[in-house]
């Protein structure tokens, strides 16, 4: 018989400070929520406007306003042993370097389990602070033994961490998940939001929407700009989003290579109007967004890196190409445009693969079977 979380507590602790939720974070919401329908307590440490506050909070979660002192570990740390006495919860979890850290050191000692969640692209451990890459890395390695479980989103991270050392029996796979529901909602205003839907007279409809972040490769899409326009007169090269690489695509937008489209209301809604959807991802790592818009059937060329080619089959559900190989990805680009019925087929088939293995109902499940398990 299945033990119950009923009465138990558990504890979430963010470092995020930007405007939108990580994929993590976003995961997150459903275990909240599948635990407060079991009648466990959950709480969340987290800035004061942190992007899970407000919809932690819409939960019903009790939230602990903090902002995690990247500059002072001790100092964090402190806090959060403080929180770990008064909450008393037989599990913690967190995500991201600054909150993972100073959440094992501060639970030695306690009667308290200790869940890490990685996700891929966001590990191996790079620094973007005063502390070396070097530097996290050593540090990360000396308090795993303080970590209980590892949670993970794909096979690739997960043999990429016991290759660096992470017992086997302490790493869970729990792929990211979609509410389909939701995203087919939002898509469903399309055309009021954006005007314009897919195949129009207007012309063809190309490009990305999520993060505007470096290792999302949009630089490759913008050299694969001229040569599709070139096949495809009248195309439009898109780009949602906001983000720190954005400064970077202006001179593009400016010549006309490209439009910046900017945040969008609703990403779902922005996705379903492209006639393909684009992922030139330069580092691993799956994209909400690369989920958001197989869920909606869209025909989608992406890069070959790990985490988007465990999630869709190269040739059946998605086109790969090379990551950084603008050629190739104008070549599939063009192909896909220039093939409806192909472009058609490739987005069921991806649309079915996600339904069937990235439901958002299956990531509660997994997590709490996991959790159930720690408070043994």
């Amino acid at each position: 018989m299945r033990s119950s979380l009923r009465d138990s507590t558990v504890l979430f602790v963010s470092g995020r400070t930007g405007h939108t939720l990580s994929r993590v974070e976003r995961s997150w919401l459903p275990v909240m929520k599948a635990l407060l329908a079991e009648g466990a307590g959950v709480y969340l440490i987290a800035a004061h406007h942190g992007p899970l506050v407000e919809p932690a909070r819409n939960l019903g979660v009790t939230i602990t306003n903090y902002r995690i002192d990247r500059l002072n570990l001790w100092v964090t740390r402190n806090r959060l042993r403080a929180s770990l006495k008064r909450f008393e919860p037989p599990v913690a979890i967190s995500t991201g370097y600054h909150a993972d850290i100073p959440l094992r050191l501060a639970s030695r000692g306690l009667p308290v389990k200790v869940v890490g969640t990685y996700r891929c692209g966001g590990w191996p451990l790079v620094s973007g602070g005063p502390l070396t890459t070097g530097g996290r890395r050593k540090v990360d390695r000396r308090t795993r033994e303080q970590v209980d479980a590892f949670v993970v989103d794909t096979i690739a991270l997960r043999d990429s961490l016991v290759a660096d050392g992470v017992p086997a029996d302490r790493l869970h796979v729990v792929r990211p998940g979609i509410d389909a529901g939701r995203v087919a909602r939002e898509a469903a205003g399309a055309a009021a939001v954006e005007g314009v839907g897919p195949g129009t007279p207007e012309g063809f409809r190309v490009g990305y929407a999520g993060a505007l972040e470096r290792s999302r490769g949009l630089g490759t899409l913008v050299t694969a700009a001229a040569s599709i326009r070139e096949r495809h007169p009248g195309t439009r090269v898109l780009v949602a989003g906001e983000g720190p690489a954005r400064l970077g695509l202006l001179p593009a937008a400016h010549e006309g290579r490209i439009e910046l489209v900017g945040r969008v209301s609703s990403v779902p809604a922005f996705l379903s109007s492209l006639d393909v959807c684009v992922f030139p991802a330069s580092e691993a790592g799956i994209p909400t967004s690369l989920l958001e818009a197989a869920a909606l059937g869209r025909p989608i060329v992406a890069s070959d890196v790990p985490g988007i080619r465990e999630t869709l089959a190269d040739g059946r559900e998605i086109v790969l190409v090379p990551r950084g190989n603008a050629a190739e990805l104008a070549d599939a680009v063009s192909a896909l445009l220039a093939d409806p019925a192909r472009a058609r087929a490739l987005g069921e088939a991806a649309r079915h693969r996600v339904l069937d293995d990235h439901p958002e109902s299956g990531v509660a499940v997994r997590w709490l079977e996991l959790l159930r398990g720690l408070v043994r």
